[in-house]
């Protein structure tokens, strides 16, 4: 069976995303702050997160959304950054693809979305993302390699994300298995 081809499919194997992969969204206390680790394979990916905002809105689990993205879309530079799994051999695409740019236009993309979600019960219920806002991933990620991909493969990815949160909010934590063959992502809680 021949393997899909993934923007990173002729890298080696250390600068590809994983094909499976699990991450863990734990909680924990500070004095009043509630902050979320996550990690994958025993190791902490990131700092901390809080919700970085006066509302407690738990955007702290907010990293599940570029995990969907690379489940999905098989692009996240994000993940990549986060996974240690930059494509460093080719220093364009290290810089154009999986650079600073790349990541801000990401965080972006995720934060937009929030918001746009926030006002619509976080997805729940909902079948689709109005299309001016998709037009506007897609112009948003038109200089990426990302671009190849649909509106409606953005609209998977964004409804995976969100059904992923909604369990970790439900949850206050869990353990998320991803697959990028399969374009999936399962919730188990901790």
């Amino acid at each position: 069976m021949k393997e899909t081809m993934f923007f990173d499919s002729c890298f080696p194997e250390y600068e590809q995303l994983p094909r499976s992969f699990i991450i863990d969204f734990d909680t924990i206390y500070r004095g009043c702050k509630i902050l979320t680790k996550i990690t994958y394979g025993n190791q902490q990916v990131g700092d901390f997160i809080d919700d970085n905002s006066r509302e407690k809105d738990n955007y702290r689990f907010h990293d599940v959304f570029h995990y969907s993205f690379a489940a999905v879309l098989g692009w996240s530079p994000c993940s990549r950054s986060m996974m240690k799994r930059k494509r460093k051999s080719n220093p364009d695409i290290d810089d154009f693809e999986d650079g600073a740019r790349a990541i801000i236009t990401e965080e972006a993309i995720s934060l937009m979305i929030f918001n746009y979600a926030k006002k619509r019960n976080l997805l729940a219920g909902d079948n689709c993302i109005d299309s001016k806002s998709l037009e506007f991933i897609k112009d948003f990620t038109s200089p990426f390699e990302v671009s190849v991909c649909t509106e409606q493969d953005w609209e998977k990815a964004i409804f995976l994300g969100y059904s992923l949160f909604r369990s970790l909010v439900e949850n206050n934590g869990g353990r998320i298995s991803f697959d990028m063959i399969n374009k999936t992502g399962t919730f188990s809680s901790n």
